[in-house]
């Protein structure tokens, strides 16, 4: 009986660490999705970047849940998941965004460079800064979603000094006492927030298959207002949380 006991709990632990596996690959594939993103890029094919960056963003979203649903991080002790999703999230939410501002030149060309320097160099520090989170898991100040911002300028349309003026207020808030939330980890307001980043993301996908197209502007700008609504809701929590404190 033992013995059998014994077989069944090795089959479940070989079983577990075959979905460890799977999930730590799922991962891996944001930074192909990244990659692709890049080629499109240099392909001057902005709808297809944000198309691929979305395809990582929707990875992101979920590996994590998946890899604590399996114990990923007993079953295979020697991989550090949280280094591998940390470097697949510069890639495509640093990287990728500030090749994209310098590519289509989202900035005036005298800030052309500087810009996506001054991005590099201070995201890479809220990476290795163990006190980016609060200990209710919102973010202080505000976080390196480049990759996000990128996409309001290019769906927006908005100009080259808009964007420049908008990259340097969001540089500064970086450094403020701003508390943004974290959609997936706080658990306050948590099936809220899921529901509003679902919400999001699926309108930020239709915005951006529609981009350019010709169709009828009603519908655009119906779907630009539950976009925008999405969005209000994380800015207003994220306002609440920083003057409550």
């Amino acid at each position: 009986m033992s013995k059998e006991k014994n077989i069944k709990t090795y089959e479940l632990f070989k079983q577990d660490r075959f979905l460890g596996i799977l999930v730590h690959l799922l991962t891996g594939l944001g930074i192909v999705a990244g990659f692709f993103a890049l080629i499109a890029v240099m392909n001057n094919n902005q709808k297809a970047a944000f198309l691929w960056l979305g395809f990582a963003f929707l990875i992101d979203s979920v590996d994590g849940t998946l890899a604590r649903k399996f114990n990923v991080k007993k079953n295979l002790p020697h991989i550090d998941g949280k280094m591998l999703d940390s470097i697949i999230d510069f890639f495509n939410y640093v990287i990728i965004p500030s090749v994209m501002i310098y590519w289509f030149r989202y900035v005036p060309d005298q800030f052309i460079l500087l810009i996506p320097v001054i991005l590099i160099f201070i995201s890479i520090y809220s990476y290795v800064n163990l006190n980016i989170l609060t200990n209710d898991n919102y973010y202080n100040g505000f976080p390196a979603i480049w990759n996000v911002i990128v996409l309001y300028f290019y769906i927006f349309g908005t100009s080259q000094n808009f964007n420049l003026i908008f990259l340097i207020l969001l540089i500064l808030l970086k450094f403020s006492p701003l508390k943004c939330i974290h959609p997936l980890r706080v658990k306050k307001f948590k099936s809220l927030s899921i529901f509003f980043a679902i919400f999001w993301f699926i309108t930020s996908i239709l915005l951006i298959l529609i981009k350019d197209l010709n169709i009828n502007p009603v519908y655009e700008v119906f779907l630009m207002f539950l976009w925008v609504v999405s969005n209000i809701y994380f800015i207003s929590v994220s306002i609440f949380k920083t003057f409550k404190n």
